[in-house]
């Protein structure tokens, strides 16, 4: 019974090993941004672009990972996905400065992908486990997120900004390949027949994709789905100014240094570790509705700015308390998205419409905060920006879990 559980437990854990790599690439340049700059001679705007860049091919490049994962399905799409994070990583850290910005994008054409795959596959494989796994996969993307941002500064005093940058791409990267090779390999419409039937599980059972087309709701007219975009894009829109900024904001308002403000910011990423299972144990354990979650939540994302403005001597508070809201809130979102679809097809597309739209908008965060600190000393101005973002995000997001309205059916699509 006992290696029946553990056997029962492996897909979970391919799953949790992607999770590791869906932010890593990307949170380990801001720390290590002024050693670029200075290699480069980027100006702000420029190092802006180069945070932004994978954000942006969340995006604009989320159509084309949607299209990729419905023709090859959802384990071979996600082979794609780690081959390009490895690949990416390392053209960005080892080429020039050309290289910078086509690893850049090459990194986030393959977390495109990974950013739709996931959540299908919890919405596929994990359907009465969906907050639990929902919050285990934001809560090790954050654990990385966190690891990175505090070791990116330090490592690169030792081996250089070019190998810091690299690492976590490249070895988390091929770890998760070679995990999810082993569990959920290409072409099978779930994880390996031979660990299913050593877990006790049941064949997985493909859907019939003109069935599906059959029954296909037209969510571009669904209003919940319009309202989960906004919410969406002023979460990542905040999330990414505070990650991207907030080691260079220290450093100047507290007079930090670049090892230490890395250091630091680490605490808003590393509290985002314990926010996404704060997510069941409210809802489950403690019964609150998933308003009352959220309401929760979005209160305390909304501490951060204000309490960095006001009282910038505890930003150790501020960044604790974000960092809590920044993990549940993702976590609670994506919860009300997979509930509220219909099948493992709606969930995609619901899902690619909320990515594409929300991660290039979203892009435009750290560019824009770039511009404002560029042109007004100090980062008041910054933070008020990110202020005005998350009540925006709160009353979206708080109308689209209070909404109970239904999609009109749709004509037979495939």
């Amino acid at each position: 019974m006992r290696g029946r559980r553990l056997w029962a437990l492996t897909p979970a854990f391919a799953l949790l090993a992607c999770a590791s790599v869906m932010r890593a690439p990307v949170v380990v340049i801001p720390p290590l941004l002024g050693q670029i700059s200075a290699d480069f001679q980027l100006n702000p705007v420029q190092a802006g672009v180069l945070v932004g860049l994978p954000v942006l091919c969340f995006g604009v490049l989320t159509p084309i990972a949607s299209v990729l994962l419905r023709l090859t399905g959802i384990n071979h799409a996600t082979i794609y996905c780690l081959l390009g994070v490895v690949a990416g990583s390392l053209v960005r850290s080892f080429g020039a400065q050309p290289g910078l910005y086509l690893g850049s994008l090459i990194l986030g054409a393959g977390l495109a992908i990974g950013n739709l795959s996931i959540p299908m596959l919890i919405g596929r494989d994990f359907q009465r486990r969906t907050a639990l796994l929902t919050g285990a996969y934001t809560s090790t993307v954050n654990i990385v997120v966190a690891l990175v941002t505090a070791a990116a500064a330090p490592v690169a005093v030792v081996v250089g900004w070019r190998w810091s940058a690299a690492g976590s791409g490249v070895v988390l990267g091929l770890v998760a390949l070679v995990a999810w090779v082993a569990v959920y390999p290409p072409g099978d419409p779930g994880a390996r027949a031979g660990i299913r039937r050593r877990a006790g599980l049941s064949p997985v059972q493909p859907a019939s994709p003109i069935a599906a087309g059959l029954e296909r709701r037209q969510i571009g007219r669904w209003r919940v789905v319009w309202l989960f975009v906004a919410a969406f894009v002023c979460h990542i829109l905040a999330y990414n100014v505070v990650t991207a900024w907030l080691p260079t904001a220290l450093a100047e308002m507290r007079h930090m240094s670049v090892v230490g403000a890395g250091l630091g910011s680490s605490l808003f990423q590393a509290a985002g570790i314990a926010g996404p299972f704060l997510v069941p144990i409210l809802m489950s354990a403690l019964g609150w509705s998933q308003l009352r979650t959220m309401a929760a939540v979005c209160v305390c994302w909304i501490t951060l700015p204000i309490g960095l403005i006001a009282v910038p001597g505890w930003w150790p508070v501020w960044s604790l308390v974000g960092g809590l809201a920044q993990g549940a809130f993702f976590t609670v979102l994506f919860v009300v998205v997979i509930q509220r679809a219909r099948d493992v097809d709606e969930n995609r597309r619901i899902t690619a419409l909320i990515q594409t739209i929300g991660y290039t908008v979203a892009a435009t965060g750290p560019v824009a905060a770039g511009w404002i600190h560029s042109r007004v000393p100090g980062w008041t101005m910054t933070f008020v920006a990110v202020f005005l973002v998350l009540v925006a995000m709160s009353v979206c997001a708080l109308l689209a879990v209070a909404d109970s309205s239904q999609p009109p059916e749709g004509k037979r699509t495939v």
